[in-house]
């Protein structure tokens, strides 16, 4: 039976605890201790990874949740109010994806505290998510027995599950062009010609029903009276086709490489993939128990193909299968960030029964 108030007071004790992104020692450290309590056989690795081994029977299994979060995080005040929690409003609560660290840590000490029928466990809680999966990409792979399981971060409905995840590219342009004084044009190349013109030979958006283009960041420029001589662009590429995702790479790289030799100037980029994508048939075993275990809970699955990336991601490139299930939170990433309390207990449910043979 699951400790209801000892799992809300994880919960609330968690994201009181900061943790942006880079920033994860001091929770890594409280979880740790968390598991220690317990006489769990866990460790903590150079990246602040935190991984723990349940011993049971059966098909291993990896359960998995990040510690970090975005900002603005620092001193989040969380408030419960008709059985919702919340920030106070000032930073974002770090339900995503605190509420499943919470979740699996109360369904393990039930496994251990009640000696349950469990599978073998593997237990690994992640740090930097957010920002490039430097956490999962950099464990010890040797050490995880599991070729097949969950992770909790996707903050839509319990009984969500994530079928496929698009491959994911970013990339970083440079336009170097040559400044000059504004009432000489003629002595400078206008990075903003370069720029103007591969924009135009270039969509962004919704390209086609596999693929998004995104230009997120545009900087350059010093002063109104100069002639702009380097423009620098960041952007991505997401996309459930690898064939689509290539050629769309090729092509932003081949049209600013023509723009800048148009106008005589240069092109320094990088493209690098963060990740590759995947996808699940309805019929995929780990598609197929889950659903069975939320049908007797009585929670309705629900099937979904988001444009997100996870450390499921990851896992899937090291081979073990991961499902990417909903954690129950709402509005992630805003100072609207909200979870209900009977959220988290049912998703410590789902975990518990997940992990039973």
């Amino acid at each position: 039976m699951i400790n209801q108030k000892r799992l809300l007071d994880a919960f609330i004790n968690l994201v009181k605890i900061d943790s942006p992104t880079g920033e994860e020692e001091k929770i890594s450290a409280y979880v740790l201790n968390l598991l220690e309590k317990k006489a769990i056989k866990c460790y903590r690795d150079k990246l602040n990874n935190v991984v723990a081994k349940i011993s049971g029977k059966g098909t291993p299994l990896l359960l998995s949740a990040h510690l970090d979060t975005v900002e603005p995080s620092r001193g989040t005040r969380p408030v419960i109010k008709s059985g919702k929690i919340t920030s106070d409003g000032k930073t974002i609560l770090g339900a995503d994806n605190k509420v499943a660290v919470a979740a699996i840590i109360e369904a393990i000490y039930i496994l251990h505290e009640d000696k349950l029928n469990s599978k073998t466990l593997d237990v690994v809680f992640t740090v930097s998510e957010e920002s490039g999966n430097y956490g999962v990409a950099g464990l010890d792979y040797s050490k995880i027995s599991a070729r097949e399981g969950y992770v909790f971060d996707i903050s839509q409905t319990i009984g969500t599950i994530v079928t496929a995840s698009p491959f994911y590219d970013r990339f970083d342009i440079e336009i170097i062009g040559k400044s000059s004084h504004a009432s000489l044009p003629e002595n400078g190349i206008n990075a903003v010609n370069i720029l103007k013109d591969a924009l135009n030979s270039i969509r962004v958006g919704r390209i086609s029903k596999n693929t998004l283009v995104n230009i997120g960041i545009l900087q350059g420029g010093d002063a109104r009276n100069t002639v702009p001589g380097l423009i620098k662009l960041a952007g991505e590429i997401r996309s459930f086709s690898e064939k689509e995702q290539n050629i769309n790479l090729k092509k932003i790289k081949r049209i600013f490489e023509t723009c800048s030799k148009k106008y005589k100037g240069k092109i320094k980029s990088t493209y690098t993939r963060e990740n590759l994508g995947y996808v699940y048939k309805r019929n995929d075993k780990l598609i197929v128990n889950a659903i069975g275990v939320m049908k007797k809970q009585e929670i309705k699955p629900v099937l979904v193909r988001p444009y997100g990336c996870s450390d499921a991601n990851i896992f899937i490139e090291r081979g073990i299968q991961v499902l990417n299930l909903g954690n129950g939170a709402k509005n992630a990433h805003t100072t609207r960030e909200s979870v209900k309390v009977s959220d988290i207990i049912k998703l410590s449910k789902l975990i518990l029964s997940l992990s039973i043979n």
